[in-house]
């Protein structure tokens, strides 16, 4: 089955679930409990649905637990797989329960801090990606003379948001034991197929009631900021909705507005006043998001062909989209290629005891292991045959343990393959590079941004950030792909160039992105300030 297809009927799923369900648990603020899980239980509903299309005929029901977890590749992630048993539960096989209950207890959790001073904007950020978007805007707000307080809810020590340099800039520290604690909703919908609500999938008719009481359940366990658990949520909100209380801001800047974290606080903000504004840290992949995902007033995109994208994603008729470019590729104006070519040609020469005339660096993404040496044998094999004119660099991603890399240098022996120091990454290297070779990172954007040859890997079952379709990147779905595209840098150095078109429609950017970004907050500033209703207060203690 398509990816499109599996994620039509997780679409339609997603919607049943909450047209029935949806309003079973919601926090003291009247956000429902799909509304701010939506991502994990989507992604758990995504693999209930490719189960079930690829099942000929229901097997006998089996016993143990109805779904099981997995630490992801990605630092803070959980992802979760539907079992035997949950398969045979959800069709009405058997009547066996999840082993770990569900809790239904409110929370007290930390105290929301009161005491904090009004300041005209705030902005939340739980990973580096975000405080590398975000505090260019804020330092030009700051220059501007507008106070910014940002509620730093990472709990990674490398995700914080960092201490600022920029007076005006105070950064509050969101308790991070908020997100220890365990307890799913209260979802007691274990419905037998009899006259209970049912949806169909493929040639299988599946509970809606149990399908909530499966996705209700892994809600119980908390893995940090990124999903916490439905405790943990009500906790989040509370504590949220007192720091916003409390400051008052005109606007709260996000740079995601879909996770539980982001939701919770555009809700907040909106709940206590605030106008809202998101920016986009990040490439949107194709069919990555299928649902009204987006929940700010106003949405800044790095390109023209991302308008549409938030036009479908927004749950808002009054949203407006703004095209800015990217505050964080503001520092590429300051990329020295000089100095990003000696790290590069050190590294090799430290860690693979050789020096190659071309080098080509390797954004990688956080994706699991077997799909990380399934991508590394494609783009070994392409070196290979390049008569050992290319080395390659291979760069984590933020959120990417070292470690993942342990097995492909034990298969690159024949190869000149180094790994550079995840505080660097693809970012801090990839302007000294002749190629860069990426999936779906956004240093891809970055490298075409300053004209470095870009390599789009296309293999099987993977999204890219198709910037091939745009003509912006070599599109590769071989090895040999790769060889020739290689071959041809190294023959002419210098005549891959990406028309300006391209460049725009991918992210209009001209090293200004933080002002751009900066005006709208403002303009989002007078136009909440214009607004005589005052803010509907909901008490979320």
């Amino acid at each position: 089955m398509s990816t499109t297809a599996v994620d039509r009927e997780a679409d339609m799923l997603m919607a049943a679930l909450e047209t029935t369900y949806g309003d079973v648990a919601v926090t003291p603020g009247g956000v429902g409990w799909l509304r701010v899980h939506h991502v994990p239980v989507r992604r758990l509903v995504v693999r209930l649905v490719r189960r079930l299309q690829a099942m000929r005929e229901p097997g006998l029901p089996a016993d143990g637990p109805l779904v099981v977890a997995h630490d992801s590749a990605a630092i803070g992630y959980v992802s979760y797989d539907v079992t035997d048993a949950g398969i045979a539960y959800v069709l009405g096989l058997h009547s066996g329960k999840p082993q770990d209950e569900l809790h239904s207890a409110q929370p007290e959790g930390a105290r929301p801090p009161f005491d904090l001073p009004s300041t005209p904007v705030c902005a939340i950020s739980w990973s580096s990606r975000h405080a590398s978007t975000l505090l260019p805007v804020l330092v030009e707000l700051a220059d501007r003379g507008i106070a910014t307080t940002v509620v730093d809810a990472a709990t990674e020590p490398a995700q914080r948001f960092p201490e600022p340099r920029t007076p005006g800039i105070t950064v509050v520290r969101l308790p991070g034991a908020i997100f220890a604690h365990v307890g799913g909703p209260s979802v007691r919908c274990e419905d037998a197929l009899g006259d209970a609500p049912t949806a169909t999938v493929g040639r299988n008719d599946i509970s809606l009631g149990r399908l909530a009481y499966l996705a209700a359940h892994i809600l119980v366990r908390s893995a940090d900021c990124t999903q916490p658990s439905w405790t943990s949520a009500l906790m989040a909100e509370r504590w949220l909705h007192g720091a916003l209380a409390a400051l008052r801001p005109d606007v709260l800047l996000c740079s995601n507005d879909t996770s539980p974290l982001g939701i919770l606080a555009v809700a907040a903000a909106e709940r206590t006043g605030a106008n809202t504004v998101y920016v986009q840290h990040g490439a949107w992949v194709d069919g990555q998001v299928g649902w009204r995902a987006q929940h700010c007033r106003h949405i800044a995109v790095m390109g023209s062909r991302d308008v549409l994208t938030a036009h479908t994603w927004t749950r808002r008729a009054d949203a407006t989209t703004h095209i800015v470019g990217q505050p964080r590729f503001d520092a590429l104006t300051r990329a020295d290629r000089a100095q990003q070519r000696t790290y590069l040609s050190g590294l090799l020469s430290a860690q693979a005891r050789a020096e190659p005339p071309k080098i080509a660096v390797w954004a990688c993404q956080p994706f699991s292991e077997q799909r990380l040496i399934g991508q590394f044998d494609v783009i070994a094999e392409g070196l290979r045959n390049t008569a050992h004119r290319w080395g390659l660099v291979m760069a984590p991603h933020p959120a990417q343990s070292p470690s993942a890399f342990t097995a492909l240098l034990d298969s690159a022996m024949d190869l000149t393959v180094a790994v550079a120091a995840p505080e660097v990454g693809a970012r801090g290297c990839l302007a000294g590079a002749d190629a860069l070779i990426s999936a779906s990172s956004t240093c891809g954007i970055e490298a075409l941004l300053l004209n470095v040859p870009v390599l789009e890997l296309a293999l099987p079952a993977t999204r890219t950030l198709r910037l091939a379709d745009h003509g912006a990147a070599q599109r590769c779905e071989s090895d040999a792909e790769i060889t020739v595209a290689l071959a041809r840098i190294d023959r002419t150095p210098g005549a891959v160039r990406v028309p300006a078109a391209a460049k725009g429609s991918i992210c209009r950017w001209d090293g200004h992105s933080a002002a751009a970004v900066a005006n709208i907050v403002v303009r989002a500033m007078t136009e909440n300030r214009l607004v005589t209703q005052p803010p509907h207060e909901t008490d979320c203690r």
